[in-house]
């Protein structure tokens, strides 16, 4: 696997590409201080993923991610910073990030969110970063936004609880449980809340979600962990959830 590591910070990059090089198999660390080295490297050779920082000199890292998303589309990309701002992690989702972790995260947890983005499956959010995109909307609210509503979109009240549920980060499986559905009939629903909120996968449908003040608003977990309540999951009830299908 080659994993292309993008940190101003020397100390902190070199010290995760060890523990990058020592945790993952047969693992070609290649490391790039800014977005211009960076890019340079990508054009030498292909990667498998990015994880890149936000604030870096010159071109900062969301720059990068819209440069690595025009000229290699396939290439995953996770941010990885100490910011949880929530205009960073919209402005990271909505420009194709396949994950955004916070530095304090775990090494299983930045292990868990390289396996997701490898396989398509998702993207992997900090709870602390899901939790400030909740808290942002409401406090938009609360300064005279007007919230849209579920109507607005034309749901169905089973569509409501739906989307309810994967804004949760529910996987498919535990939606179907919940709601005493066949996976099948959830799969279908969630087609259709994708078609009426114009979304094109999860992430972007919870995100709408939390716009209209559905989801975990003042249930979400405030510690420092990582990936274990992203939207993210690998078809089995995982941890960390995600299935765009």
């Amino acid at each position: 696997m080659k994993v292309l590591l993008v940190d101003d910070h020397t100390l902190v990059r070199r010290g995760l590409a060890h523990l990058l090089a020592a945790s993952l198999d047969d693992a070609q660390i290649s490391e790039a201080e800014n977005a211009d080295e960076a890019l340079a490297v990508l054009r030498a050779g292909p990667q498998d993923i990015a994880l890149v920082d936000i604030r870096m000199p010159g071109k900062d890292g969301l720059e990068l991610l819209k440069e690595v998303r025009a000229t290699w589309p396939t290439l995953p990309v996770i941010i990885l910073t100490c910011f949880d701002d929530s205009d960073y992690v919209k402005r990271a989702l909505a420009d194709g990030a396949a994950g955004y972790l916070l530095k304090d995260s775990s090494l299983e947890d930045l292990q868990q969110a390289i396996n997701v983005a490898l396989s398509g499956s998702g993207n992997v959010l900090s709870p602390r970063a899901v939790r400030n995109l909740f808290d942002n909307a409401a406090q938009a609210v609360e300064h005279g936004g007007r919230r849209p509503h579920a109507a607005d979109a034309g749901l169905t009240r089973r569509e409501v609880d739906i989307l309810s549920f994967l804004s949760e980060g529910s996987s498919n499986r535990e939606i179907s449980k919940a709601l005493f559905l066949s996976e099948k009939t959830v799969k279908a629903h969630l087609a259709a809340i994708f078609r009426k909120l114009g979304v094109t996968n999860r992430t972007k449908a919870a995100m709408a979600a939390i716009g209209m003040g559905l989801g975990p608003h003042s249930g979400m977990p405030s510690g420092n962990g990582a990936a274990a309540n992203g939207w993210a999951d690998n078809g089995h009830g995982a941890s960390a959830r995600s299935h765009v299908s």
